[in-house]
């Protein structure tokens, strides 16, 4: 789920396929595009990275298909392979033709799809006949330092970490990853399957620049924090840690779970505040809110009925108050006035006690 460009209607992409525009008022559908999720090895097809922008939706499947459609003329739609067994795919908040995935055995994976989308080139075919002028597609060689070739709309593949004490290969399993600037391509944080956070510099190696366990649980979700140097990720046993992108330490915990939070995202509640606040739905059905100050104290807490899977947060908008209910306040509250002078004429009308004097028993002696 995410929203549009405009932040007008919901972006809501279904287990059955369907990914609806939804107006956020009444959650009545405002159009809708059906894909075919079809079984691959008998395992179900779902959705695992959705965007849209004003021209299109792109959604990508844990299969590997990466999908662009068109808003406004159904017919353009392209799909593309970026893969097996994705776990997660994001498209960068402004360079929106930028996009990373990650998942089982798929190290981070930056794509163009400006180049993607156009398919692999390839040179004109030479008169003479033989191998040396048969079409070979064009690759690309990494910008990075390693003799690394790229396929067709790669900008980054990362590497897998140097093998263990044992010299055994390390597994590969990334399930989320953000992009740490708004601004910027080449910083990504992921998370692992191995309770791990990793941090990317793309202009550097291609190994990670901050490799670091935390806890002993998967991670399951990851969220920007208050600016790039923080992260915030969540567990498989309701654990929500804030982590340092620089260092890989913990910075601290967010607490009050009794389910495992399966979507964060972080907002600022005013325009003018400087404060920044995390919200999350866990499986125990409860929407959370903290402050992503030294304190993380838990603000609000409601019970929503249902199994959350997604969080998005709109931009600030001051509540304005219905004219119909200020009127109907406004005729409750009696006027200040009146209940004055009523309760003078009540305290005349009662009469004044007088005081008995009580009489002293007289206390036999026996």
């Amino acid at each position: 789920m995410c929203w549009d460009h405009d932040k007008k209607h919901l972006v809501v992409a279904r287990k059955s396929g369907v990914i609806q525009l939804v107006d956020p008022k009444d959650g009545a559908p405002v159009t809708e595009f059906k894909q075919t999720l079809a079984k691959v090895d008998k395992v179900d097809t779902i959705f695992v990275g959705l965007f849209a922008n004003s021209e299109s939706i792109i959604s990508c499947t844990n299969t590997g298909t990466l999908t662009v459609q068109n808003i406004q003329d159904r017919s353009k739609i392209s799909t593309m392979s970026v893969g097996k067994d994705i776990c997660r795919m994001r498209v960068h908040p402004r360079e929106h033709h930028v996009v990373a995935t990650a998942g089982k055995e798929q190290e981070l994976t930056i794509w163009d799809l400006s180049v993607l989308l156009k398919g692999p080139e390839t040179p004109k075919k030479g008169k003479g006949k033989g191998k040396k002028n048969e079409s070979k597609p064009v690759e690309e060689k990494a910008p990075y330092k390693a003799k690394e070739i790229l396929t067709n709309g790669q900008i980054f593949k990362a590497k897998n970490v140097k093998n263990d004490h044992l010299d055994l290969r390390v597994p590969v399993w990334n399930t989320d990853l953000q992009f740490l600037n708004q601004f910027d391509i080449t910083r990504i944080a992921v998370g692992t399957r191995h309770h791990q956070i990793r941090v990317y510099d793309t202009k550097g190696a291609r190994r990670p620049a901050v490799d670091a366990e935390v806890g002993t649980m998967p991670v399951v979700a990851i969220a920007n924090g208050k600016d790039a140097s923080e992260v915030v990720f969540s567990d498989t046993v309701t654990n929500v840690y804030s982590v340092d992108t620089l260092t890989g330490a913990i910075l601290g915990q967010y607490k009050g779970f009794t389910g495992v939070a399966t979507a964060l995202a972080t907002f600022t509640p005013f325009e003018d505040s400087t404060t920044t606040h995390l919200v999350t739905v866990a499986m125990d059905r409860c929407l959370r809110v903290h402050e992503m100050d030294k304190t993380r104290k838990l603000l609000h807490k409601v019970y929503l009925k249902q199994r959350m899977t997604a969080v998005v947060v709109g931009e600030f908008t001051p509540y304005e108050a219905p004219e119909d209910e200020d009127e109907g306040e406004s005729s409750r509250k009696p006027a200040r006035g009146s209940d004055d002078e009523n309760d003078d004429d009540l305290w005349e009308s009662m009469g004044k006690l007088e005081d008995k004097k009580l009489k002293k028993r007289k206390i036999s002696k026996e």
